[in-house]
């Protein structure tokens, strides 16, 4: 078989010994040569025996070793570049797209916050608004109560001296005239305080004013 299909092709032969200088590399422990070749059925290096008629890899697909490490070398390479790729992906989206990103969060939440501020603003100037209306309404209704309580004490302080004159003048009439002047004064007594209001029998209780 060829070095690369069972079947093919001449077997590997024997491997010549290191040249002048150059360093042995791993030998094969069953065959003790060197392990130049790669067994891809086992996924394995083995050496020229191992991989010729009589070795345990006889049948199996088998390359040089230095083929599989170039190809392995070939495929870090390549991802190695991938990588590469990835790195400068990323750090063109740091220093490229991130700022706006991050500018926009910055601009989103300076709206968000002004509008709160402003919604709190028309909030306080309605509920100050109200506070001064109502406010006033009770400072109305104070004043017109103190109003009211004024008129009432003058209406009142007005009634009780014309009560005032009026029962001195009685009391004087009752010091000074006799039984005989008194009955002749009568319709004048009664006609000029108030006429029957002073009678006994018709007196009437004065309207509570504090209920």
């Amino acid at each position: 078989m060829s070095v690369e299909s069972a079947g093919q092709g001449p077997w590997p032969g024997p491997e010549p010994g290191p040249g002048p200088g150059s360093e042995p590399g791993p030998l094969c422990p069953e065959h003790g040569q060197a392990l130049r070749w790669f067994c891809c059925s086992e996924q394995r290096p083995v050496c020229a025996a191992c991989a010729g008629l009589g070795g345990r890899c006889r049948g199996h697909r088998i390359r040089r070793a230095e083929e599989r490490a170039e190809e392995l070398r070939n495929k870090i390479v390549d991802q190695c570049e991938r990588l590469q790729l990835q790195s400068a992906t990323i750090t063109k989206y740091v220093a490229d797209v991130l700022p706006g990103k991050n500018q926009r969060a910055v601009s989103t939440a300076s709206a968000a916050r002004e509008l709160v501020i402003q919604r709190l603003g028309l909030v306080r100037s309605l509920c100050e608004s109200e506070e001064q209306r109502l406010l006033e309404q009770v400072h109305g209704e104070e004043e017109r109560a103190h109003q009211s309580i004024l008129t009432q004490r003058v209406h009142w302080a007005e009634a009780l001296q014309k009560l005032d004159t009026i029962r001195t003048s009685l009391v004087d009439m009752l010091t000074h005239l006799d039984d005989l002047q008194l009955i002749q004064k009568e319709p004048e007594i009664f006609e000029r305080h108030g006429g029957r209001a002073y009678q006994r029998e018709d007196c009437q209780p004065l309207p509570a004013i504090v209920r």
